[in-house]
């Protein structure tokens, strides 16, 4: 049988998680640095955390192309918390930032045509461009002290297929937080090539530092470039299985 050029050709656990298991059948002691899911890390959530779950009007069916006006609007006043104004008109709503991510590459995207993605970054990223027969097109971070775009290896990269750039901020695994003279420099590459700028912001309320503030919604105010800002409920409050995400749209 051969499937579809979408899926990797091997499928089998890396060396990492092949070892993980290895020590967990041996009932070896261990600490997985790579778990990731936070109701399994020991926070206490409030009681009353799900109640709204029970609202009456979440049996109420009334489909819209956005999503529920409600909701974006509810979407709209996360990012006031952050300082930043966002028409509900200019928000899509997703099942999740993978589905965002998905649309946006269907959106800009013809059949192997090119998205640039920062390295280094998450892995699930290759993944998902794989599944929408695009290329991920890897630009360098670079450490000075801080982390930083290396605005030189995206010019490097830029070819006529290349249709959207990603941000991830703050970025997993580096942390960092692009300054606004990146984004300017991003900006110029990108707003007159016509390539968009793809912002995953489901981390903002995380900085890796106290004194750092990771904002959001940096894209939202430009008009220089074609900006599309992801966020996620479940990351906000948490809560893994809440999929909810959304579609920021700028420019």
């Amino acid at each position: 049988m051969t499937f579809s050029s979408r899926l990797a050709a091997a499928l089998t656990p890396n060396r990492l998680s092949q070892a993980l298991a290895d020590m967990r059948r041996q009932g070896r002691p261990c600490i997985d640095l790579t778990a990731s899911n936070p109701t399994r890390a020991g926070f206490h959530y409030p009681a009353d955390l799900l109640a709204p779950l029970a609202d009456p009007l979440g049996l109420v069916y009334r489909p819209q192309p956005l999503g529920l006006a409600g909701a974006r609007e509810a979407v709209t006043a996360d990012f006031a918390r952050r300082g930043v104004a966002l028409d509900p008109g200019r928000v899509a709503l997703t099942s999740s930032t993978s589905e965002a991510y998905s649309l946006l590459f269907k959106l800009l995207c013809d059949a192997g045509d090119e998205v640039l993605m920062p390295q280094p970054s998450y892995p699930l990223f290759e993944h998902l461009t794989r599944l929408d027969l695009v290329t991920a097109v890897p630009y360098r971070l670079e450490y000075h002290g801080r982390w930083s775009i290396d605005l030189a290896s995206i010019e490097d990269q830029i070819t006529p297929r290349t249709r959207a750039l990603l941000i991830v901020s703050p970025n997993n695994p580096t942390g960092s937080i692009p300054s606004v003279r990146e984004l300017d420099g991003v900006a110029a590459l990108c707003g007159e090539r016509g390539i968009a700028v793809i912002a995953d912001e489901v981390f903002a309320d995380y900085p890796l530092r106290e004194d750092t503030r990771a904002g959001g919604g940096a894209l939202c105010g430009r008009t220089d470039v074609l900006g599309f800002t992801l966020g996620g409920l479940s990351k906000t409050i948490g809560l893994p299985q809440a999929k909810l995400g959304w579609i920021a749209v700028s420019g």
